[in-house]
C-alpha cells in the first residue's frame, strides 16, 4: 500500500502535469497528441494578447514564444514515457526485478520526487528574478512591469519551465542509476534469469528522451542571455541531463538481451544453421556466425540464394545446438527467429546503413577475426584463387546479415522453452 492506494492503482497515477491536462477544457476532451498542439495553441494565443496589451518590447514576444515552445516540445516528450514505463514488464532475474520495480516507484508512485527538481528550480527563478536582479524581468516586461495580472502569468510560464526542468533532472538522475543497477544486476543472472530484450530497447528508449529534454533545452538559451547567472545555470542542466543520458545509455549496452544459458551457447558455439523462405520453399545452410552480446552475425555471398532470398523476404531462422555425442539428452540448443538485415551493400539504402554501423561492422570483422582466425587468414591469403563472390572483400562480395531476434525458443535435455522476447 502506499498512500490508501494499492500498488497497482499506484502504478496507474498520473504526473502532476497528466493530471492537470486531463482536468482543463480543452484538453481533457482532446486525445494526448492534440493535447500537445492546444497547449501551444492557447498559451501562445495568451501570450500574444499580453504582449499586445501591455506594450511588452519585441524581444519579450520572441523570448517567450521560445519559453512556451519549450514546454511544448517537453510535453510532446512526456507522451513517451510514462505509458513506457508503465508497460514495462518485470525481468525473471530477481536482482534486476528489483531494480526495476524501485525504478517504477521513484517515478509513478511518489509526489515527492516529482516536486523536488521542480519546487527548487521554480525558487531559483523566483530569488533571481525578484530579488538578485530586477533590471531582468523590468526590461522583458516593459511597460507592463508590475502589472499583478502579468506578473502572475510571468509566475505561470516560470513554473511551467521550473517544473520541467526539475523533473527532467530528476528523472536523468533516475535513469542513470537504474542502467547502472541493472548493468550490476546482470553481471549476476544464473541460467534463463533476465531481462527481456524488449525492455532492454524501451529503456534505451527512455534514454533517448531524457537526451531529447536535455537537448531541448537549448531553446532557453535566449532567455538567458546578457545573465551569467541564468547563463551558466542552463549550461548546468544541459550538461547534466545529457551527461546523465549519455551514462545511462552506455550502460544499458553492456546489459545482455539473453539469459546465461542461451549466451554460452551462443558465444561458444561454432556453427548455425540459417533457415530462409523463397515461394514457400525453406532454404537452409550451415554458416560460421558471431554474437556481440545483442545481434547474431553471419556472412553471405552476394552470388548466394541466401542473398537473393533476404532481399525479397527478411523472415529468417537461425538454429545453433550444443551437442552431447555421448549423451543426446544433454544436448541443448537456441532457435532465433526474426529479420534479417543486409550491412554492407554498395546502394544508396546500403550507403546509409553503412553510415548508421559502420563502427558495429568493423567490431563484427573483429570477432570473425577473434573467433576464427585460421578461417580469416585463409580467406585473406586464398583470396585470389577463391571465385570472386567468395573472396574476402567487405562490401563487394562478402556482406554481413543481422539477425533481429523477434522469438526465442530455448532447448535444454530436449525440453523447449519459449522465452520473452
Amino acid at each position: 500500500m502506499n498512500g490508501g492506494l494499492t500498488t497497482k492503482d499506484a502504478m496507474q497515477r498520473k504526473w502532476i502535469y497528466e493530471e492537470i491536462v486531463d482536468r482543463i477544457p480543452p484538453f481533457r476532451w482532446l486525445p494526448p497528441t492534440f493535447d500537445v498542439v492546444a497547449q501551444l495553441l492557447l498559451v501562445e494565443t495568451v501570450g500574444v494578447i499580453a504582449f499586445i496589451y501591455f506594450q511588452m518590447p519585441t524581444e519579450a514576444a520572441i523570448f517567450g514564444s521560445l519559453a512556451i515552445l519549450y514546454t511544448v516540445v517537453w510535453s510532446a516528450g512526456c507522451l513517451y514515457v510514462i505509458p513506457w514505463v508503465r508497460r514495462l514488464r518485470d525481468p525473471t532475474n530477481k536482482l534486476e526485478r528489483i531494480v526495476l520495480k524501485e525504478y517504477k516507484s521513484r517515478l509513478l508512485l511518489s509526489r515527492k520526487y516529482e516536486l523536488i527538481g521542480g519546487i527548487a528550480a521554480f525558487a531559483a527563478l523566483i530569488i533571481y528574478m525578484f530579488y538578485i536582479d530586477t533590471e531582468y524581468l523590468q526590461y522583458f516586461l516593459g511597460a507592463g512591469y508590475g502589472n499583478p495580472l502579468l506578473t502572475i502569468l510571468i509566475l505561470v510560464l516560470a513554473w511551467d519551465i521550473a517544473y520541467r526542468m526539475g523533473l527532467s533532472m530528476v528523472t536523468a538522475l533516475f535513469t542513470a542509476w537504474r542502467s547502472i543497477s541493472l548493468s550490476s544486476a546482470a553481471r549476476k543472472r544464473m541460467g534463463l534469469a533476465y531481462t527481456a530484450y524488449s525492455e532492454v530497447r524501451t529503456l534505451k528508449y527512455l534514454d533517448m528522451i531524457n537526451l531529447y529534454w536535455g537537448v531541448s533545452g537549448i531553446l532557453l538559451l535566449p532567455l538567458a542571455y546578457g545573465s551569467v547567472l541564468l547563463l551558466l545555470g542552463l549550461a548546468g542542466f544541459l550538461v547534466g541531463m545529457i551527461g546523465l543520458a549519455s551514462l545511462s545509455l552506455m550502460a544499458m549496452e553492456t546489459v545482455p538481451w539473453f539469459p546465461p544459458d542461451v549466451e554460452s551457447i551462443l558465444n561458444h558455439e561454432r556453427f548455425a544453421y540459417v533457415t530462409v523462405c523463397s515461394n514457400k520453399q525453406p532454404h537452409v545452410t550451415p554458416v560460421i556466425f558471431v554474437y556481440d552480446g545483442k545481434y547474431l552475425y553471419f556472412a553471405i555471398s552476394v552470388a548466394s540464394a541466401k542473398y537473393r532470398i533476404i532481399k525479397k523476404n527478411r523472415n529468417i531462422a537461425v538454429l545453433v545446438d550444443m551437442r552431447d555425442r555421448q549423451y543426446p539428452m544433454k544436448n541443448r540448443a537456441v532457435l532465433l527467429r526474426g529479420k534479417g538485415m543486409i550491412l554492407g551493400e554498395i546502394s544508396l539504402k546500403g550507403i546509409f546503413k553503412l553510415f548508421l554501423y559502420g563502427l558495429w561492422l568493423l567490431r563484427v570483422r573483429w570477432l570473425f577475426s577473434k573467433k576464427y582466425p585460421k578461417y580469416m587468414k585463409y580467406y585473406d591469403e586464398q583470396a585470389q584463387e577463391l571465385p570472386p563472390a567468395w573472396q574476402n572483400k567487405p562490401f563487394l562480395s562478402r556482406l554481413i546479415v543481422r539477425v533481429e531476434p523477434e522469438k526465442i525458443t530455448y532447448w535444454r535435455e530436449a525440453r523447449p522453452t519459449t522465452l520473452r522476447a
